[in-house]
């Protein structure tokens, strides 16, 4: 790799490695660091470190005192139910009642209660962005409405549990969190506007029409991820006609560090785009085709088993299929969005390919599901197929996948299996997104009661027995 990247992938490592001192994958970081140290002094001169160290301090200040205010129990989203109260989700995952005064951006305490009110200028778009999801839910059909909101608003607080894990079981997840798929497409779409308009610097024009509308996204690090590292390319490309994407990535991965709370969302978003930048740079059509096809569920692979367990292993093939349909839903989606829906036709046509999206995702789980594979990997496999990508990457690009293959191996030889049990779940948690999707998928002849049982619970939780537990009591 050239020396610009290597030197960046040492602050990286540097600045991880001092956020990450008090957790279970420190040494790892710590190894990765070392290596990258011994490495670059080899081969250029290890002074030339000395400024790295010093932008690290200086970033882990300006870090320590931007967190240092911030609250968790920040108001993402609020809900009312049939009965009149409200339900607030907050920032740090958690959902309860608040008081009926409290809006989105204040922050609460565990009463519900407001201890601080939100920036009126926060404020301000907050509620501009309620009011176009308010808009979406009028003149949308449910659930396309919500499956709308939540990749152009990032509101997925009304997606259906059923679609959410239909979605994350054919491997399309991702394209419910808003990422660089979602402003790659719209800033190819505008661009290709301002090209037909034969505008300067179409790309940077683009990114820079996009730029007021991203606080509508609710700024998710992916989103913030994915939209600097576009305006850094089209600057290169259209002012310097030579960039390095890795590079770039490295340095929008430096200032994520600084200013984001560490998050599963942005690390697996950070790892796919390395891994498909990575692949790019290799050699050979046929061969850069294969890698960049394999580059984002590889790289994502150790995360994703360590922390849920589940994958399917179909799910490159399922998001080329995916990115016909997503691509115009999409673009519907944004046209419907800046003529406030008061186009019929865009409306029917978002309905449309809404609907497709939604069924495109139930079929490839039929087709697929046979892929599916649910194996909890410890830590230090994890942690060491990434390193050890990482390392071999800096010489080799196509050797750096061989680990992470690996693991899949693993994975399909020692899967995580619960099997001939009885288990007893109340009913929220057996239809919860998160137990269908992960722990669930480990079940196998199992008989599972719960205080009710809805249909799609028995599709996702096929080989288990599905026991209501009030036909129970009935029948004694």
């Amino acid at each position: 790799m050239e020396k610009h990247v290597i030197y960046i992938a040492f602050v990286d490592a540097l600045f991880l490695a001092v956020k990450s001192f008090n957790t279970d994958y420190f040494p790892f970081v710590l190894f990765f660091l070392i290596f990258i140290t011994f490495y670059y002094s080899i081969r250029f001169r290890a002074k030339e470190l000395v400024f790295g160290v010093s932008i690290v301090l200086f970033l882990s200040f300006a870090s320590f005192t931007f967190h240092s205010n911030e609250e968790k129990n920040r108001v993402i989203f609020i809900k009312e139910t049939p009965g009149g109260n409200h339900f607030a989700y907050l920032s740090g995952h958690k959902v309860l009642f608040v008081e009926e005064s409290v809006q989105v951006g204040d922050v609460v305490d565990e009463k519900g209660k407001i201890v601080e009110k939100r920036n009126p200028v926060l404020g301000f778009l907050e509620d501009l962005r309620i009011s176009i999801y308010e808009g979406i839910k009028d003149n949308l059909d449910y659930p396309i409405s919500s499956l709308v909101g939540a990749i152009t608003l990032g509101i997925r607080q009304e997606l259906p549990s059923s679609v959410k894990v239909y979605f994350s079981l054919s491997g399309l997840y991702p394209f419910l969190a808003i990422s660089g798929l979602h402003v790659g497409i719209v800033i190819g779409f505008l661009s290709f506007i301002f090209k037909l308009l034969k505008i300067k610097r179409p790309y940077t024009t683009a990114c820079l029409v996009l730029l007021p509308l991203m606080p509508l996204t609710g700024l998710p690090p992916s989103a913030v991820r994915a939209y600097l590292l576009a305006l850094f390319i089209s600057l290169g490309l259209e002012n310097f006609r030579k960039v390095s994407p890795i590079y770039l990535l490295g340095v929008v991965f430096l200032f994520t560090l600084a200013f984001n709370e560490e998050s599963i969302g942005a690390t697996l978003s950070f790892l796919a785009v390395f891994g498909i930048f990575l692949a790019l740079s290799i050699e050979g059509n046929i061969k850069k085709a294969f890698f960049v096809s394999l580059a984002p569920m590889l790289f994502t692979l150790p995360v994703v088993l360590y922390l849920f367990g589940t994958v399917n292993l179909a799910s490159f093939i399922s998001s080329y299929i995916a990115t016909l349909i997503f691509t115009p839903l999409l673009a519907l989606s944004f046209l419907g969005e800046i003529t406030f829906f008061k186009v019929e036709l865009i409306n029917e046509a978002i309905n449309f390919f809404g609907k497709l999206f939604i069924l495109l995702s139930q079929y490839l789980y039929e087709l697929t599901k046979v892929f599916i594979i649910h194996s909890e990997i410890p830590l230090f496999l994890a942690a060491g197929a990434i390193v050890l990508a990482l390392i071999l990457s800096l010489k080799n690009k196509p050797l750096s996948f061989i680990p992470l293959s690996l693991l899949i191996v693993y994975a399909i030889l020692f899967p995580t299996k619960v099997e001939n049990k009885t288990i007893y779940l109340k009913g929220w948690e057996l239809h919860s997104f998160s137990f269908l999707s992960t722990k669930g998928q480990a079940l196998k002849n199992c008989k599972i009661y719960a205080n009710y049982v809805f249909p799609f619970a028995r599709k996702f939780l096929e080989g288990n027995t599905l026991l209501d537990k009030r036909l129970k009591r009935s029948k004694l």
